[in-house]
C-alpha cells in the first residue's frame, strides 16, 4: 500500500493544502500583530481579481479565447487559484463575525480542494495505473503485494474521475455566495 498511487501522490498534495491554510492563518496572525488588519480588506478585492483571472482557463477550454496553449492556461488557472485562495484566506482574517464571509471562505476552500485533487492527480493516476496495467499484463505471476497495490491504485482513479461533476457545481455556489457577500458590502458600506 505504502507504494500505492494513493500515497505517493495524495500525500504530497494534502500537505501542499495544509500548507496554504497554515500560511493563510499564519499570514493573518502576523498582519494582526503588526496592527496592518486593513491590508486583509484589500487582499480580498485582490485575490478575488486573481480568482476571476484564473477563469480564463475555462474560457479557452470553451473556445471562448481561441488562441493559446491549454497547458500554460491550466497552469495559471492553478498557480492564480492558490494565490486567490491564499488571499481571500487572509482577507477572511482568523476572526469571526459574519456567516455569510466564513460560507463563503469556507466554500472557496472547499473548491480549492477539489481543484487541487483534480488537476494534480487524475492525469499523472492514470498514467502511472496504464504502466502499472502494463507490467501486470506481462506479468503473469503476480505475488499478493502488486495485486494489492492494484486495488489501490483502481479505486483513486474511479474515486478521482468523479472530481470534475463536483468541483463545477462548488464553483457556481463559491460564486453566488461572493457575489452576495460583495453586494452586501456595497449594501452596508458606509458612502459618507
Amino acid at each position: 500500500m505504502w507504494k500505492s498511487v494513493l500515497i505517493q501522490r495524495t500525500l504530497p498534495l494534502s500537505l501542499s493544502y495544509l500548507m496554504l491554510i497554515g500560511a493563510g492563518i499564519s499570514l493573518d496572525y502576523l498582519l494582526h500583530i503588526a496592527q496592518l488588519v486593513w491590508i486583509g480588506r484589500y487582499l480580498g478585492i485582490l485575490g478575488t481579481l486573481f480568482l476571476v483571472l484564473s477563469f480564463g482557463y475555462s474560457a479557452r477550454k470553451n473556445k471562448v479565447i481561441k488562441t493559446g496553449a491549454m497547458k500554460v492556461f491550466l497552469k495559471f488557472h492553478c498557480k492564480a487559484g492558490w494565490v486567490g485562495t491564499l488571499m481571500i484566506f487572509i482577507h477572511s482574517g482568523i476572526h469571526f463575525n459574519a456567516l455569510l464571509p466564513w460560507a463563503a471562505t469556507g466554500f472557496m476552500m472547499v473548491v480549492t480542494a477539489s481543484g487541487h485533487v483534480g488537476q494534480h492527480l487524475l492525469k499523472k493516476v492514470k498514467e502511472e495505473v496504464k504502466a502499472k496495467m502494463k507490467l501486470l499484463g506481462v506479468d503473469a505471476s503476480l505475488d499478493a503485494e502488486l495485486e494489492q497495490q492494484h486495488y489501490w491504485d483502481a479505486l483513486t482513479v474511479k474515486a478521482l474521475e468523479q472530481w470534475r461533476s463536483l468541483h463545477m457545481p462548488m464553483v457556481s455556489v463559491l460564486l453566488s455566495l461572493s457575489l452576495i457577500h460583495i453586494l452586501s458590502i456595497f449594501f452596508f458600506w458606509n458612502w459618507r
